[in-house]
């Protein structure tokens, strides 16, 4: 839990806490804001006043790449400074919603945004995959790959036979008939599964990476 900050006679106990929302005025909040890996998604580590370096082991990221952008944050005006545990400067959203007029994001141009974060998902499976490959020690030349079509996959936790190794990268591709609410649920659950996962401690944990993604409509587009 983020420690409780030291009083700041620059910071009155009414400022350690977000407001209900801002609106974005600049380009460079919008960029901050819309920034897939460094945007909201750390921002809301600072729902209450904390550290960066407890922000990053909380996101389980480098603490000097997490630094970087809480300091881009806090210059753009979206953190704000509650505080000091320490030596170390706590800081606290500036907003718990923000509201980004459109002419500073280019909505039509979708790619502009999620391009960058895209290419370093693929990256990153790409490197699981070659990581994964090395510890099965694969490639070799006897090896054969097996391909398990539908939900008949056989148990690989009790069959060695068919054992893929701890971590195996996976991606599945699936496009459904929802209704709205459907929809909705679905992701309420993926994300409440993960939310579990989170808080739950096990001594053989490792680092583990679900990119959930769900859009209308299907991959090929016509």
């Amino acid at each position: 839990m983020p420690a409780t900050p030291t009083p700041d006679p620059l910071h009155p106990p009414q400022a350690l806490h977000p407001p209900e929302a801002l609106h974005v005025t600049t380009p460079a909040q919008a960029d901050a804001l819309m920034d897939f890996a460094y945007g909201a998604r750390l921002l809301e580590q600072f729902l209450t006043p904390t550290t960066a370096s407890h922000a990053a082991h909380a996101l389980n990221e480098p603490a000097n790449r997490v630094t970087y952008h809480v300091r881009k944050l806090h210059d753009c005006g979206l953190l704000r400074v509650a505080g000091h545990h320490g030596k170390r400067v706590q800081y606290v959203a500036a907003a718990r919603t923000f509201h980004v007029p459109r002419s500073l994001v280019q909505l039509d141009e979708p790619l502009t945004v999620i391009g960058p974060a895209m290419r370093e998902i693929t990256a990153a499976y790409a490197h699981a995959i070659l990581d994964w490959q090395t510890r099965q020690g694969h490639p070799g030349t006897g090896d054969d790959l097996t391909i398990h079509l539908g939900r008949c996959a056989p148990d690989t936790r009790t069959d060695t036979r068919t054992d893929i190794g701890a971590f195996a990268p996976a991606m599945r591709l699936r496009t459904v008939q929802l209704s709205p609410q459907q929809y909705r649920a679905a992701q309420d659950a993926m994300n409440a599964i993960l939310d579990r996962l989170e808080t739950e401690e096990t001594d053989s944990a490792r680092t583990s990476t679900f990119v959930l993604m769900s859009f209308r409509g299907q991959l090929h587009l016509n």
